[in-house]
């Protein structure tokens, strides 16, 4: 099995050189290149094109979510994990409202076991989503009661056009995916929003909260 190719981005030398070693460590990674700032890792991913990107959220010249929507946006198929020292929700949000597949935003306090960033690089490598247990509960917990009672609610298509949503998909990029009118996807996407019942608070993003609902459902 080849190795996974992976490209560090961390302000801070020294724990720069630990992810390095760690997941070195791992025999199942190898480290194409670390730096030091945003915009290097934005121009080292587009010369190396590697498997899974890992970002610090706050780095100077470009901070990790801005950098990861460049990288992204030139390589969809790469893989981000961002750590952050953030776990207010609206950080994840951000990072998350183009789409879930192949991200994971983690607790750089939650790192103490090399188990748990190993499994995130193999979720986002395989186009699934991880998020830290912590934003996540606060995210569902903006949801309502029963809000995967809900989601079995939603017909064949409905749930079609939210997988999509997850994969981040566009809504025209939906509508043309499944050939049909932008407008019927935004009249499938509305009615994903009410059958989920999301409260006024969770409504603030409602695409994210939706597309987290099914990923933490199908998971």
């Amino acid at each position: 099995m080849s190795p996974i190719r992976i490209l560090i981005a961390e302000d801070q030398t020294i724990l720069r050189d630990s992810y390095a070693h760690l997941l070195a460590e791992s025999g199942r990674v190898e480290v194409v290149a670390s730096v030091a700032d945003g915009q290097a890792a934005v121009e080292a991913a587009r010369r190396l094109q590697p498997d899974v990107v890992l970002l610090d959220i706050q780095m100077p010249k470009l901070n990790g979510i801005e950098a990861a929507r460049q990288i992204r946006a030139d390589l969809p198929g790469v893989g981000v994990v961002l750590l952050s020292h953030y776990s207010e929700r609206q950080y994840a949000e951000k990072f998350l409202r183009d789409g879930t597949a192949g991200k994971a935003y983690l607790l750089k306090t939650t790192l103490s076991e090399p188990s748990s960033l190993i499994r995130a690089i193999e979720v986002v490598l395989e186009g699934g989503a991880m998020l830290a247990p912590e934003i996540q509960n606060e995210m569902l917990r903006l949801a309502s009661s029963d809000p995967y009672a809900r989601l079995r609610e939603l017909t064949k298509r409905e749930t079609e056009v939210l997988q999509l949503m997850a994969e981040g998909y566009t809504n025209i990029s939906i509508a043309n995916k499944l050939s049909i009118s932008e407008r019927t996807v935004e009249s499938h996407v509305n009615n994903i929003f009410s059958k989920l019942n999301l409260t006024s608070e969770a409504r603030r993003n409602p695409r994210v909260m939706a597309v987290l609902l099914f990923v933490h459902a199908t998971a």
